[in-house]
């Protein structure tokens, strides 16, 4: 299963004499890994590439996917009735000769904006349908921006000291989650902005701002 970070880099940043030898702590800080990604991905959209195949209603212009960043698309569908065409890839606005009747140009990767191409490249509806859109695909990013790094190396070691080192943080000043007063533990609908996400500390999220995503609104 691939990571955002490996385990090996996880110790390393949690001071590991030797991060690369296998240690006792391996099973439960993996364990760890495991959840950052989980919330990394859901504060930034996927970072880590994976397969979807889904099906979309057609009669608009454009279709955005449901997950973000587009990476590549394998295939699009556009179903008839009981015959589905194959739709080809064309460049936005990329001259018309040759352009097919039955194509698709990405307008936006990070957005996941598909449009619906026939000849001459000109712009089309999807064929009208409920679920007659077929579309498989691969999200996630070409290189991991070095802030999502930072921000999952340090969710990691707050979790790891706060939870397994426990008894050894109690003793010394510093015991906070971070929380602050007055705010909320819920998301902004109209901003996509969250003050405190509870269990993940307020200058991780900051850390996050530039890449997290804004709520979608059909």
């Amino acid at each position: 299963m691939a990571n955002i970070v490996t385990l090996a880099q996880a110790k390393a940043w949690l001071r590991y004499t030797d991060p690369t030898q296998p240690s006792s702590d391996d099973a439960a800080l993996q364990i760890v890994v495991n959840a950052a990604d989980e919330v990394l991905e859901y504060e930034c959209s996927d970072v880590l590439a994976h397969r979807y195949d889904e099906m979309y209603d057609g009669g608009n212009f454009v279709i955005n996917l449901r997950h973000i960043p587009l990476l590549s698309i394998q295939n699009i569908e556009e179903g008839w009735g009981w015959i589905a065409y194959e739709l080809d890839y064309v460049e936005v606005n990329s001259p018309a000769t040759g352009t097919s009747m039955f194509a698709y140009s990405i307008d936006n990767y990070e957005n996941g904006a598909i449009s619906r191409r026939s000849a001459g490249n000109v712009q089309i509806p999807f064929r009208a349908g409920t679920s007659n859109i077929r579309v498989q695909y691969t999200t996630g990013r070409q290189q991991t921006p070095a802030s999502i790094i930072l921000a999952e190396l340090e969710l990691i070691a707050h979790w790891w000291r706060n939870s397994q080192l426990r008894a050894v943080a109690m003793a010394g000043t510093n015991i906070s989650y971070d929380a602050v007063a007055g705010t909320t533990y819920t998301r902004d609908t109209e901003t996509g902005n969250q003050n405190i996400n509870i269990g993940v500390p307020y200058r991780i999220l900051e850390a996050l701002k530039r890449h997290r995503h804004m709520p979608f609104i059909a």
